[in-house]
């Protein structure tokens, strides 16, 4: 050992140990290996969990060093990405003189092996099933595969280590890894180490590897600070816009501009405080595949005065040498990265981090957490000013503050804490013969641990403790469980036969009858000049278009105090994000040329400027227009919308089908029109059409079901131009409109505010008008759906038959 430890790491270091001595003690006058197996079930597992920074790994070395020197053992220490065994590798080497790193891939020998040499790798390289795998697992020329080097360690003399780094990932669905863990390293020690355990996942380890007793030591985030080793605290920044203005600010921009300035601030205080260290701005970009987010960010920061020299950019998916060699050169101050897991990437120069990203969960806050909470080497032991104790995270997505604040809350729930030795094991001696026995309720039991036994050929889920025989059979708890059988091929269907054996024709009961559908004309150039005629600009709109900034408010939350501090922020409109977005309101009427309708809007622009006497160029009315765009993104659908309403054709749809098939057994339907209830209806539809069925008042005199995009369906235009198909057609006595046809919808509670319900809520067929919105409450009953002035829609009244004649 190289490094010291400090207080808290040298007593969880001694815990540990002592709960390895007490097993190994067992195991090594068990008589046998169910004996020695029971033994380390029970005090063989030890988790050290503590946050990011706070020397983890040194514990985790130190045990493994410290416990080599009294046992024979060799340790097999598991990274979670490929790109962070060569890190483990160099400070195993680096920090302990009593470990020797071997070389898995070409150094699998049992000859020469020495207690303390170690193993560095992953779980995907030993367990996974690919062919790297694949060759570890066989036997080669000079080395043996990792199922034969195992056993011959033991048959040496040897104890199997496992060390887990990461470990809350590591077992969480990975079956070969369990498989591997159980069935080939039957380790008698287990080490895992971790920022935060899923108990969940933690429950699951124990029961599918037969540990019976977990020993958890725990280090909380204050030891860890007053050891100096990580941040006093994290204070996250979030920007906060009226709902009018929130599609004026680009906020990746603002999250930008403002880490910036933070970072300039904390060079400056380094450079005062005498410390010759270069900080690192970590930008997260989205990991979404349609946009090239590492480009856009790099133009930003350009923008923002970072020279490209000073830019680094790192975009796979798992931390590697590449972005370990980026976190350490001083002469890069951004490094750009786009992962979605960024377990083990440490960058100790890191103050700030900007998150483009949009999670609220809880890991999300604990990863972001983890890359700026530790301090670095040159800055441990000194005083330092206030603002360089704490790390600063800027959220482009304020819903992101409340995973950050999770995150805070559930490290803060971690203290100091150490575990005893199980008591419930003893080696006794019966007959002359030593037994591990397990004592219960004061009683010493011998409990034998069998291995599980898997039928050849079967598999087994570790997540439900059942197995999957060869046959495709499922055992689950004792039950066998078999699949249906495969369902009948289908042959071709036609117009004239019933495409199964056996199917039912039902007869339309008005033959020959029609519906009138409505479809855009083909030319457009009467809809486009509708539209510019019709959008509303107005004083507000104009005033919007010569905006050059907006206020926002910046909230700065201290995560782990949550201390709450709001300014006022002027962040600046990013041209080329308006525009992008502007471009989108442009796009969205489908049937129309997006050019054609940027040349209406902007003359219609050009009248209002001259009726009002603005001066103007064209580069500004085109940054107005597309100001007032993003600003207003309704005023075009709104105006397509009434334009769409007016230039929409009815036409003639395709006569409904003579008769319908269904299979034996379909439920009947007084007033459908087929006389039969239709196949695929969900709950809340089949309740309605009962609903309609059950009328005795005559209003009812038939129901349909509307098929989307069938010849004979009725379809309504929408604002982007296409065709919107309501659920039913109900033939409604007295109704004025429509020849007594009433459309009618009906909607789930969740989608009652979608962009795609409002403007369903809006259409109006020119024949039926506009269809009756429905939505089912939990206790059964419809209410009817209505629209307030601001387009939100919310539930009316109670439905009743009758309301259906004068809707």
């Amino acid at each position: 050992m190289i490094v010291s430890p400090c207080k808290y790491q040298k007593e969880a270091t001694d815990n540990a140990l002592s709960i390895f001595r007490y097993a190994l003690n067992q195991i090594e006058l068990a008589p046998d290996e169910v004996n020695r197996r029971q033994a380390a079930a029970y005090n063989g597992c030890v988790l050290i969990q503590a946050p990011t920074g706070s020397g983890k790994t040194l514990m985790a070395g130190l045990i493994a060093e410290d416990f080599t020197r009294e046992a024979k053992v060799v340790w097999f220490w598991f990274t979670p990405f490929a790109g962070l065994v060569d890190q483990a590798s160099i400070a195993l080497k680096k920090q302990f003189t009593g470990l020797r790193v071997r070389d898995i891939q070409s150094d699998r020998m049992a000859m020469g092996t020495k207690s303390g040499d170690v193993f560095v790798s992953t779980w995907a390289a030993v367990a996974a099933n690919n062919e790297k795998a694949r060759r570890l697992r066989r036997d080669g020329d000079l080395s043996l595969a990792l199922d034969s080097l195992v056993p011959s360690l033991r048959e040496a003399g040897f104890h199997i280590g496992v060390v887990v780094d990461e470990a809350h990932h590591t077992f969480s669905g990975a079956t070969e890894a369990v498989r591997f863990y159980t069935e080939v390293m039957q380790p008698e020690f287990t080490l895992l180490i971790t920022a935060t355990p899923d108990d969940k996942d933690v429950d699951k380890f124990k029961k599918t590897t037969g540990i019976a007793e977990l020993h958890r030591i725990t280090v909380s985030r204050q030891d860890a600070v007053d050891a100096g080793l990580i941040k006093a605290g994290i204070k996250s920044v979030a920007y906060l816009a009226p709902e009018e203005q929130r599609a004026l600010v680009d906020f990746q921009m603002a999250a930008l501009a403002d880490a910036k300035s933070v970072h300039e601030r904390i060079k400056a205080e380094l450079k005062a405080a005498g410390v010759d260290l270069t900080p690192l701005m970590l930008v997260q970009v989205a990991t979404s595949e349609r946009d090239d987010d590492v480009a856009r960010a790099r133009e930003n920061l350009k923008s923002l005065g970072f020279p490209e020299s000073a830019i680094a950019s790192y975009t796979s998916k798992e931390p590697s040498d590449d972005l370990m060699a980026v976190a350490l050169d001083e002469s890069k101050e951004v490094l750009i990265f786009k992962m979605a897991v960024a377990l083990g990437f440490d960058a100790p120069r890191a103050f700030t981090l900007v998150s483009m990203r949009g999670a609220k969960d809880t890991d999300f806050g604990i990863q972001v957490v983890g890359r700026i909470l530790r301090v670095h080497r040159r800055l441990q032991g000194r005083k330092l000013p206030d603002m360089l104790g704490y790390g600063y995270v800027f959220l482009a997505d304020a819903d992101n503050q409340t995973g950050l604040t999770s995150a805070a809350e559930k490290i803060n729930a971690i203290r100091t804490g150490l575990s005893e030795v199980s008591p419930y094991t003893m080696v006794v001696n019966i007959a002359g013969q030593n037994q591990v026995q397990v004592v219960q309720n004061g009683q010493s039991t011998f409990v034998p641990v069998e291995p599980p036994s898997v039928t050849p050929g079967a598999t087994v889920d570790v997540r439900f403790g059942s197995t999957v025989m060869p046959s495709g059979q499922t055992v689950l708890e004792g039950l066998v469980l078999t699949p249906p059988p495969a369902a009948p091929a289908v042959p071709g269907g036609t117009t004239s036969a019933p495409t199964l054996p056996g199917n039912v024709w039902y007869n339309l009961k008005i033959p020959g009858l029609r519906f009138k559908t409505e479809r855009m004309p083909i030319g457009t150039e009467a809809l486009v000049a509708c539209i510019g005629a019709t959008v509303a600009i107005g004083d507000k709109e104009i005033a919007a278009g010569m905006r050059a900034k907006t206020a926002v408010v910046r909230r700065e939350e201290e995560i782990f105090s949550r201390t709450v501090n709001d300014t006022a922020y002027q962040a600046q409109l990013s041209e080329a994000e308006i525009a992008r977005r502007a471009q989108r309101v442009l796009f969205e009427p489908e049937y129309l040329d997006p050019r054609e309708l940027h040349a209406v809007l902007l003359k219609r622009l050009e009248t209002e400027y001259l009726s009002r006497g603005l001066e103007f160029n064209k580069a500004h009315l085109e940054r107005a227009l597309d100001l007032i765009l993003v600003a207003s993104p309704s005023l075009v659908r709104q105006a397509a919308r009434q334009c769409a309403a007016k230039y929409a054709e009815a036409v003639d749809g395709a006569p409904l089908p003579e008769y319908i098939e269904q299979p034996p057994g379909a439920r009947t339907s007084r007033l459908n029109l087929y006389g039969v209830m239709p196949a695929g209806l969900n709950r809340d539809e089949l309740a309605f059409v009962e609903l309609l069925d059950s009328d005795l008042t005559s209003t009812v005199e038939w129901w349909h079901r509307n098929e989307p995009r069938k010849p004979w369906s009725i379809g309504l235009i929408l604002p982007n131009g296409a065709q919107y198909f309501p659920d039913f057609v109900v033939k409604v006595k007295d109704r004025a409109f429509g020849d007594g046809m009433l459309l009618v919808e009906i909607k789930g509670d969740h989608i009652l505010n979608s962009g795609d319900t409002q403007d369903k809520m809006l259409a109006s067929h020119q024949i039926y008008r506009r269809p009756m919105m429905l939505s089912r409450e939990a206790d059964g009953r419809f209410m009817t759906i209505q629209q307030e002035s601001n387009g939100t829609n919310f539930l009316d009244q109670v439905f009743r038959i009758g309301l259906m004649s004068t809707f």
